[in-house]
């Protein structure tokens, strides 16, 4: 403006350009439109999900089991239990209608390991697992739970190994939030009043001794866009938006780096059909936010074509044969997304 003095002392560009550098961590890039990196440990990426999400985080765990340190496993089912079938999706894998062959899948997972496929399974071995299965959930039935408790028990330490089964739960994520929906209910948004604070046990589990949830802040939230991350995947069932939790502690400073912990929504769960109902009603922000512990929300939507009307991710094929190896579409667009937040060189 004429008569202002615009000029900038060597201090104030200085102070300017770690502003705007700090107000950037975690979003997306200028350039590119891909998240920016955080001050983040990269030994602590776990990841979490129920159903169909808790399929699509044990298909990340086993896929990149250098970098994934944990899993957490809310009515899940073993790695490959589809062998890329619908009908072993709908049959032996949620109605245990057939046995669940572990062994096969734990032999199966070890020659991928020596194809390359997947990460050496020596990277499983110290991770921490926790699963958890409501005794009324109508879909995924105690076999299945039992079988994917054996699979893991095969390949990390069984001491590691934590199972959950809440007798008074349905195929919901346990909260103890007092206005969720009756614990035994299974329907949208899948979040259930149980008593139980899910988000704050399995983190323990994960991490070890979690401080008191606090309320979210203000700007804590927010959208990326993860269509840099669909085109370079190739994968056709990601939505155009994902969730990133970035707790204030977590965006710069010279404070410890904090941890990465990836949440993988269920089928009718993800925000194109419940908006943000699961992301704040399921207690992990409040967990989070105390904890010094980076969400990452990547989102399917439903769709047609593919054909995946429910917005489920991919553990039975359809976008490819390869869903559960580290060529996945589904799992090359997560683990890129980690590698940008960890401010790995991109490709």
């Amino acid at each position: 403006m004429p008569g202002q003095d615009t000029r900038r002392g060597p201090l104030l560009g200085t102070l300017l350009a770690a502003t705007a550098a700090l107000a950037a961590c975690g979003q997306p890039a200028a350039d590119s439109g891909r998240l920016e990196p955080l001050p983040l440990d990269p030994s602590s990426v776990t990841v979490s999900g129920l159903s169909s999400g808790a399929a699509m985080a044990t298909q990340l765990h086993v896929a990149h089991s250098s970098l994934v340190n944990g899993a957490a496993l809310v009515a899940g089912v073993p790695y490959n239990c589809s062998a890329g079938s619908v009908r072993h999706s709908l049959g032996r894998c949620m109605k245990a209608d057939e046995p669940i062959p572990t062994s096969n899948l734990v032999e199966l997972t070890s020659q991928l390991a020596v194809d390359g496929a997947v990460d050496p399974i020596n990277g499983l071995a110290g991770d921490r697992v926790w699963i958890f299965r409501g005794a009324l959930d109508p879909y995924v039935q105690k076999p299945v739970a039992d079988a994917l408790q054996e699979y893991y028990e095969a390949l990390v330490e069984p001491a590691n190994v934590a199972r959950v089964e809440l007798d008074r739960a349905g195929h919901t994520f346990p909260s103890a939030r007092t206005d969720a929906k009756a614990c035994d209910v299974t329907e949208a948004p899948f979040v259930g009043n149980c008593g139980y604070d899910g988000a704050t046990e399995l983190l323990t589990h994960l991490y070890g001794p979690m401080n008191a949830g606090r309320k979210p802040a203000e700007g804590e939230l927010a959208e990326f866009d993860q269509t840099p991350y669909a085109r370079a995947s190739g994968s056709g069932g990601l939505a155009d938006k994902g969730l990133i939790f970035v707790p204030r502690e977590c965006r710069g400073g010279d404070g410890p780096k904090c941890r990465l912990h990836v949440v993988f929504h269920g089928c009718k769960q993800g925000a194109s059909l419940v908006g943000r109902e699961f992301v704040l009603g399921s207690g992990y922000l409040e967990a989070a936010a105390a904890n010094r512990v980076v969400l990452l929300f990547p989102q399917i939507e439903a769709s047609y074509q593919p054909l995946n009307p429910m917005g489920c991710w991919d553990w039975w094929g359809y976008e490819g044969d390869d869903f559960a190896i580290k060529s996945g579409a589904q799992v090359k667009a997560v683990r890129m997304m980690i590698g940008d937040l960890l401010g790995e060189p991109r490709g």
